[in-house]
């Protein structure tokens, strides 16, 4: 019986699925305070024709004088239509960063190597677009400014394919 409960409950989340918007892509973009290039991977749900969630995972890496930085960053956003298909974002936003100094292999010979590393909350606003291309392929373009210690601006272009 439980087995029976299970299935049931599986395929009506299925079919609740199916019957909303469910998007997951990829994206590319410019980190400010980084002064990088980060590859994103998205998640985007859509609860109506205006309301969604977008969560994404980012990974940049930036290398300057023999001191290479990562950033590893997660966030979560609610996005509201506005016209259109531009949507304006709000969130959270959690920051993990590893700076390392590359020693002399990285061409700096009185370097240590030493690795610092820190993390950090802030929160996301900003604005898109997205544009359908094909059927079930669409391209969209994000600027968000984050709110924290070490406030930056992501500029993003991207894919979404919908499932």
């Amino acid at each position: 019986m439980k087995r029976i409960f299970l299935l049931a409950v599986a395929l009506i989340a299925f079919q609740a699925v199916q019957a909303q918007g469910f998007s997951l892509g990829f994206s590319g973009g410019f980190l400010t305070e980084l002064d990088g290039i980060g590859g994103t991977a998205d998640a985007v749900y859509e609860f109506t024709e205006k309301w969604s969630a977008a969560s994404d995972f980012t990974y940049a890496v930036a290398e300057e004088s023999g001191v290479r930085s990562k950033w590893s960053i997660v966030s979560l956003n609610v996005r509201f239509k506005v016209y259109d298909e531009f949507y304006l974002l709000g969130g959270g936003q959690y920051l993990s960063v590893n700076v390392k100094e590359l020693g002399l292999g990285g061409g700096n010979p009185i370097s240590s190597g030493r690795i610092l590393s820190g993390n950090d909350f802030g929160a996301n606003a900003g604005a898109g677009y997205i544009y359908n291309v094909m059927d079930n392929v669409n391209i969209f373009a994000e600027v968000r400014s984050v709110f924290m210690d070490n406030s930056y601006v992501h500029a993003r272009l991207g894919v979404l394919f919908d499932l």
